[in-house]
Parts: structure tokens; C-alpha cells; sequence
């Protein structure tokens, strides 16, 4: 058997018609369900806001512009795991119905963005209000 390779022993001579069947629907399955870009929410990072942005601001301004980023970011995150999740749905749909558009699905770059962007400003005002030594 060493001049055999092992895929060939599987796919010709060792495995029954049944195991192989099963192998190929779960290679198949894995491969469907890891194509999409579609991020969740909780696999988004923040990206860099720079803290002077904030540095021109007073302690109750920086407050209340994070309360406002804080009161957004839920919805921001509930958009991304929406969109992520359709998106899923979208591929799996055109892998078994027409697999050369599941290569053109778009992901939810839009949404991860745009909370990716929510959560910097976070981490910047943050780092403004500790600059400024803003009390909590």
C-alpha cells in the first residue's frame, strides 16, 4: 500500500459506496459554510480614530458623545450579525442552486464598517476623556 496514495485507497479500493457518499457531503458542507465574508458583530474590531479628534471637546461633551455611540453601537451590531447571517443564507441558496454567483456575494463590508468605525470613536473618546482626566 506505500505506492497507493491514501486518497486514491479511499476514493477506489477501500471505502464503501456509502462512506464515500458521506465524505463528500461533509467535505462539501464544510467547504459551503466557509466562503462568506460576512462578518458577525462580534468579529468586527474597532478601527484607529485618532484621540485628538476629541481633544478639543469638555468632559461633559466627551460624555455625551460616547453616550450617543453607545446608545447606536447595539443597533450597528444587530445590522452586522443581520446582514452576516443573510448573507449565509444568500451563499448556501446559490452553491446548491448556481455555485459560480456564490463567488460574487458581497458580504457585509458596508455594516462592519460603519461599526468598526463606532467602535474607534469609542476607544477614542476614551482616551480623550483619560487624557483630559474626565472623572467617571
Amino acid at each position: 500500500m506505500s505506492n497507493i496514495s491514501i486518497t486514491t485507497y479511499i476514493l477506489n479500493r477501500g471505502v464503501s459506496m456509502k462512506l464515500k457518499n458521506i465524505l463528500f457531503v461533509l467535505i462539501g458542507g464544510v467547504f459551503i459554510f466557509s466562503c462568506s465574508s460576512a462578518q458577525k458583530a462580534s468579529e468586527v474590531s474597532a478601527a484607529y480614530v485618532p484621540a485628538s479628534q476629541y481633544a478639543g471637546m469638555t468632559c461633559e461633551q466627551i460624555y455625551a458623545s460616547a453616550e450617543e455611540l453607545r446608545a447606536s453601537i447595539p443597533a450597528l451590531e444587530r445590522r452586522v450579525d443581520k446582514s452576516a447571517k443573510d448573507d449565509k443564507v444568500k451563499e448556501q441558496v446559490a452553491w446548491w442552486l448556481f455555485a459560480p454567483a456564490a463567488f460574487l456575494m458581497e458580504g457585509n463590508a458596508d455594516e462592519a464598517s460603519q461599526l468598526s468605525i463606532a467602535k474607534g470613536q469609542l476607544d477614542a473618546i476614551r482616551t480623550a476623556a483619560i487624557n483630559k482626566k474626565c472623572s467617571s
